[in-house]
């Protein structure tokens, strides 16, 4: 129902405009009347109609005035003026306020249902178009964050090779950035004493964290605005894109270290926990940033010093071909040999064994019919044989061919089967703080694809499907007299009673104890202070 205000110096005509018309049928309501346009003008500052019905002249405040006021303050509602034939000057005069609806004395009930008739189907037009903005816009943003969390992870793992894509995603994130002197870091920041910090300092639990350290992440802005690329437990690897004004060359080192010391200075407070950063590289453009993987190359790291990267590779190959995103992952294998140039022979060969052995377990889960027929091709012993990195390379790529031509026969499976295991592993693990990296890791995939690929198939994000599963199981333990409120808590994981009752209430509207009371009527004393 659309809310209605009638301001009249005559009563009896207020009285008829409210009493006479059958406002519902017409999907209004009469929510107010006065007697002058003053009265309005005061209502309005604490409340909105969507339509005014006003007398074109009052005692001291006209509804010409009442228009005005509208008008000039851009308000959000439609104003009908009641007007006589004599008042033909004024009624031209209000055009200019934007009225367009007159009702013109004596006011019929043809009149006043043929005018409402009108303005019910503008207003429907006017909020449909509305609803499809805020829509939009939230498509947008929601758009715009899944680009910015995947872009920048993709750079760093050298799935983005593209100028010309890297040019238009950094388009949409910062359209006022100069994208071609867009000088860039690539940072650690390691958590100290990470276990003690989650244990007695974090409140809640891992996966808010995560979620913390992205908001955060986002909302901060400096000289630098910095993503998280990935996450292990108390490390963190993030991008810092500069986005300020372009300084001199030659202090892009110092800018760069400050702009990073701003960071974890503020990040240190905000979560109350020690760490630190140590800058890994300084870009001249995000461009250069396509060049990683020659830069491990050319510092010659070692497998421990390269073994994160690797891993987070390896997920990453691992979420794609579960998706079916084989040139992809395929791309991201070779991206791995390159990278495993500057390694001696046997070293190369035993990663390249892991990513395979890896690969074969997850295509099992895939699809069991196309691992059967790959097993030939995963011959581990020739592998440690190969001299050449061309040689391995063709070797696998006669196994990435084969997934190519089972996903292009439709032969793949439906990723249904990914999200249904994590289920199981969530329901599994019900009785422990379980993660979202956590149950990633047992898929074999990056953290971030799960949440992506379990926000799109189950309309709930990770975090809220497990919070929901969680309080479904507390419910069932509440029942049970023995078990007070903080023993459900932990019992589910949860360091704190008080993080529980605000999630349990946040679900059911009501705190654990008024729950017990109101809906399961457990009687005795279950809860404390």
């Amino acid at each position: 129902m659309y809310k209605v205000i009638i301001a009249d110096d005559e009563k009896i005509i207020r009285v008829g405009l409210k009493n006479l018309i059958d406002w519902n049928a017409l999907g209004f309501e009469i929510i107010e009347s006065f007697g002058d346009g003053q009265e309005i003008i005061e209502y309005l500052e604490y409340a909105m109609p969507d339509v005014i019905i006003t007398d074109i002249k009052m005692n001291h405040v006209s509804g010409i005035d009442v228009a005005c006021h509208v008008f000039e303050r851009h308000l959000p509602c439609k104003v009908v003026l009641i007007s006589g034939f004599q008042e033909f000057d004024l009624a031209l005069k209000a055009v200019r306020y934007g009225v367009k609806d007159y009702l013109l004395k004596p006011i019929s009930v043809d009149a006043i249902e043929e005018t409402f008739g009108k303005l019910k189907a503008d207003l429907d037009a006017f909020h449909a178009e509305e609803a499809q903005k805020a829509a939009d816009k939230e498509r947008l943003e929601e758009s715009n964050l899944l680009l910015e969390e995947r872009f920048f992870s993709d750079l760093v793992m050298g799935v983005t090779d593209s100028s010309e894509y890297i040019k238009n995603c950094l388009n949409i994130l910062y359209p006022k950035m100069d994208v071609e002197h867009s000088r860039c870091l690539l940072a650690d920041i390691d958590i100290q004493e990470f276990d003690h910090f989650m244990d007695h300092v974090w409140a809640y639990n891992y996966d808010q964290l995560e979620v913390n350290l992205h908001h955060f992440l986002q909302i901060y802005k400096n000289e630098y605005s910095f993503h998280l690329v990935y996450k292990n437990g108390g490390l963190l690897e993030v991008v810092g894109i500069h986005i300020g004004e372009a300084g001199e060359r030659e202090s892009c080192q110092e800018e760069a270290q400050r702009a990073l010391d701003c960071l974890l200075q503020e990040m240190e407070q905000t979560f109350q926990f020690k760490a630190h950063a140590q800058i890994r590289r300084i870009y001249d453009t995000v461009y250069d940033m396509i060049r990683l993987s020659e830069d491990i190359q050319d510092r010659a790291e070692s497998v421990s010093g390269y073994e994160q990267r690797l891993e987070e590779q390896k997920k990453l190959i691992m979420s794609n071909i579960s998706l079916g995103n084989i040139v992809t992952a395929q791309k991201l294998f070779h991206n791995i040999l390159t990278e495993l140039g500057g390694f001696p022979t046997g070293k190369r060969n035993n990663i390249i064994i892991e990513i395979l052995t890896t690969m074969n377990t997850v295509l099992r889960d895939v699809n069991e019919k196309l691992w059967q027929s790959l097993q030939p091709y995963f011959n581990y012993s020739a592998v440690l044989t190969m001299g050449k990195s061309e040689e391995v390379r063709i070797h696998c790529d006669r196994i990435f061919d084969r997934i190519k031509a089972a996903n292009e026969k439709k032969e793949y499976y439906d990723t249904n089967s990914l999200i249904n295991k994590a289920k199981a592993y969530i329901q599994e693990n019900i009785y422990r703080d379980i993660s979202q990296e956590e149950t990633a890791n047992q898929l074999f995939i990056c953290s971030s694809y799960l949440s992506r690929l379990f926000k799109k198939q189950t309309g709930e994000s990770f975090i809220q499907y497990v919070t929901r599963v969680k309080m479904e199981k507390a419910v069932e333990l509440l029942k049970d007299p023995q078990y007070k409120t903080y023993q459900v808590s932990q019992m589910l994981g949860y360091k704190t009673s008080r993080y529980f009752s605000r999630l349990f209430r946040a679900q059911t509207g009501m705190n654990p104890s008024e729950y017990r009371g109101r809906v399961l009527h457990v009687g005795g004393e279950f809860d404390e202070n």
